[in-house]
């Protein structure tokens, strides 16, 4: 099917059992080769259901399992395929009663996890003294890793925090029969080193296949490593070269370390990419190159040269937004490319405010992934929180999200009386309301009243669940008793989110139609905890995507646009908790090799001179990646094109007179088809020189002298006409904001 596999592709496809490592490359067909091996163990006698391939997101699952279904037909149904989590979630609702796990556990998402350890720290008189951010990424860590998050010592006043709240956020968790996303991967190695249990769990896959291997973290190596244990039937499929999330727990030594596990493992690279031109792959092998801990590889490929790198370093960061919408505006409309086929790139989501303004000045409609994520708003939230409720009256986060949802005069008062209340019998929030309602507990009677109508409502949809409604007319059902319908009909914004709920219903529909009769409502609900933002629509279409590096991981476009390209924002020289200088250098770099990698035809850098950080305008430099990138990928090298940093007043020589200009508008116009748009890089203030070309006497680099400071270097400037403020550093007293009317260019 499809073209035929290369020689390093058929050797991965085709090899027997034992330890198997697969270097795949940006662009090789790394997934073609995990399908056509799964399809080919299939051929040679293992049974589907022996099979389990794990990968990150829901969306690569779907992809593998949809090529699957064209190579096997209905035999992928048997076998097991998904993210690490959503396989973890299977194994534990088939087998977690035997840790004392009730089949029908919830998972916590980040939004409930941030609540309860919201109202954990409330109750621990401690919420002025710690975030629950703070605490969620201590517990992430440790799990990551495997540790007692209660027992790490770092030395910071933290750990004694974490001795009161981990206990009591894992009690919580119990009380409310729920994990959360690090839980579902050690409760599942716990279940391997069951005595009952962990037999079965390390001989039922006979093969075990995992993608982006070099994304894992300790514990998701360690649990693969277990599943393959008695059979040692381990392929593991990566790129060191793209491992990118050491942020977020993920072990490059996983990969790089593999055959220290595995030395009799088999590996194969694959270089061969089909995906870019091999002008935009030298630049990636050379910047890539100069990285010191990684296996090594190089990218080619069969296509010709392709155009050379376009580099561009603007006045601004709205010189440069402005840039790349008017060439993006030339390549649509000289019918190169069409909107759908462009991305823009960048290394933080606060770039993209001004290149959003700039592509809607060009007649853009600019699509930013990354943002809020559907499962995310908050009508959808609260919806599912009712839905929660009614999976597990237990779910005492889910109580605290909807009792005073549409307002109904229930407030944090009587909440927090009532989950006093609650504590002192033992009893979940729920339980404790209908006690309440039936006059026990400490609300007065106006509040009571109140509590008494939300437990009817809540006893009127279990009435409704057990009368057999399917999981779309439940929620329907919550919607319309709730009183959320009514409550968004007087909202501005009120059809939009209504539409978003429309949308949730259709979300249970389709479950439903998949699932059958076998579908219920705790595993509707899991599928909702598990998609990421990985899993949302990548933006294609007739608009602009623009995304950061990361969110692009696994994406490809005709062009791109990478932006930013200035040392302190693209290498990030952030400093870093336990990373040293060096590794965190190595990662920024492949971060940059990922974004290369995500062009196949056409590729734009750009920087700027200046860029506004806090308010304040900074001169940048450009970043040390573009001198990695051999000046023969460009069309013009940078070093052609961009100023060096400023090193010191230059020599005093006579300089041509200047003839001053009237001021002029911050941005000149041009005419597209009667749409005034900016034009690049134009200042106020601006003077000809003697042979008619454009000086600005406060751009960086440029002499100036004030009255009281004496002379000095521009580095910075900002604003236009009487507004101008100029940063200059004067050798008499450092560095000043001072505005431009007291300053004397210096010729």
């Amino acid at each position: 099917m499809g073209a035929p596999l290369n020689p390093e592709q058929r050797a991965a496809v085709e090899y027997g059992d034992g330890p198997l490592l697969v270097l795949a490359g940006a662009g090789t067909g790394k997934t073609r080769v995990l399908v056509h091996r799964i399809a080919d163990l299939v051929g040679r006698g293992v049974a589907p259901w022996e099979i389990l391939a794990v990968t990150f997101t829901n969306k690569a699952a779907g992809e593998m399992r949809h090529r699957l279904f064209e190579l096997l037909g209905d035999r992928v149904k048997q076998m097991w395929i998904g993210t690490f989590h959503s396989t973890c979630a299977r194994i534990l609702r088939r087998y977690g009663d035997m840790i004392g796990l009730s089949p029908d556990f919830l998972i916590f998402d980040d939004d409930d996890q941030q609540k309860t350890l919201k109202a954990l720290l409330k109750a621990h008189n401690l919420a002025d003294e710690v975030s629950p951010r703070s605490i969620s990424s201590r517990l992430d860590y440790a799990k990551n890793r495997g540790l007692d998050p209660a027992a790490i010592q770092t030395g910071l006043p933290l750990d004694d925090v974490m001795k009161l709240i981990a206990p009591a956020y894992a009690a919580q968790l119990a009380r409310e029969k729920a994990l959360d996303f690090g839980d579902l991967i050690v409760k599942v190695l716990e279940l391997c080193r069951h005595p009952e249990a962990g037999p079965h769990l390390k001989t039922r896959f006979r093969h075990v296949l995992v993608d982006e291997f070099q994304d894992t973290n300790l514990v998701q190596y360690e649990l693969v490593r277990e599943l393959s244990e008695a059979t040692r039937n381990l392929t593991v499929v990566g790129d060191d070269d793209q491992s990118i999330y050491a942020w977020r727990g993920a072990e490059p030594r996983n990969l790089l370390d593999f055959d220290r596990d595995f030395p009799d493992v088999r590996e194969i690279k694959l270089e061969q990419n089909y995906r870019s031109t091999s002008v935009i792959l030298d630049a990636a092998n050379a910047v890539i190159s100069k990285n010191l801990d990684r296996r090594g590889k190089a990218l080619w490929t069969e296509q010709g040269g392709g155009d050379g790198i376009d580099y561009h370093q603007a006045g601004d960061d709205r010189g440069e937004a402005d840039w790349v919408a008017r060439t993006l505006r030339g390549l649509v409309d000289d019918g190169a490319f069409s909107p759908g086929d462009a991305c823009i790139l960048y290394r933080t989501n606060a770039q993209s405010r001004e290149l959003e303004t700039q592509l809607r000045r060009y007649r853009f409609e600019p699509r930013i992934v990354g943002g809020q994520a559907f499962f995310e708003r908050k009508e959808v939230k609260d919806v599912i929180g009712y839905l929660r409720l009614l999976a597990n009256p237990d779910a005492d986060s889910a109580f605290a999200r909807v009792v005073n949802v549409p307002p109904r005069g229930i407030g944090e008062a009587s909440v927090d009386k009532l989950r006093q209340y609650a504590a002192s019998r033992g009893e979940g929030l729920l339980t404790a309301a209908r006690d309440v309602a039936r006059g026990g507990g400490p609300l007065t009677a106006a509040a009571r009243k109140k509590l008494t109508q939300f437990v009817e409502l809540v006893d009127g949809l279990v009435a409704v669940q057990a009368g057999g409604a399917s999981l779309a007319e439940l929620t329907i059902q919550v919607v319309e008793r709730s009183g959320y319908r009514a409550w968004l009909d007087d909202e501005d914004d009120g059809e939009d989110r209504m539409r978003n709920l429309a949308e949730l219903v259709n979300v249970a529909s389709d479950y439903e139609e998949e699932q059958g009769e076998a579908g219920t409502l705790a595993e509707l609900l899991e599928r909702i905890a598990l998609t990421g933002a990985a899993d949302e629509k990548d933006g294609r279409g007739e608009t602009i995507t623009l995304m950061t590096i990361h969110m692009a991981k696994g994406l490809e476009f005709d062009v791109v646009f990478l932006c930013g390209m200035e040392d302190g924002l693209f290498p990030s020289l952030r400093p870093r908790d336990g990373v040293d200088e060096d590794a965190a250098l190595e990662e920024e770099r492949r971060l940059a090799y990922v974004a290369l990698t995500r062009a196949r035809k056409k590729l734009y850098l750009s920087s700027a001179r200046v860029r506004r950080v806090w308010g304040d305008v900074k001169q940048q430099v450009p970043s040390r990646f573009l001198d990695d990138v051999p000046a023969l990928c460009f069309t013009v090298p940078p070093s052609a094109t961009r100023r060096a940093p400023w090193s010191g007043p230059p020599a005093m020589a006579a300089r041509p007179p200047r003839v001053r200009r009237p001021l002029r508008d911050e941005l000149d116009q041009r005419t597209w088809d009667g749409d005034e748009v900016p034009a690049v890089d134009v200042h106020a203030d601006v003077s000809y020189d003697a042979d008619g070309v454009d000086v600005d006497p406060f751009s960086p680099g440029a002499t100036v002298r004030h009255a009281a400071f004496g002379p000095g270097k521009v580095v910075a400037s900002r604003g236009a006409g009487f507004q101008r403020r100029v940063v200059v550093v004067f050798s008499s007293v450092g560095e000043k904001t001072v505005d431009a009317r007291w300053l004397q260019p210096v010729s």
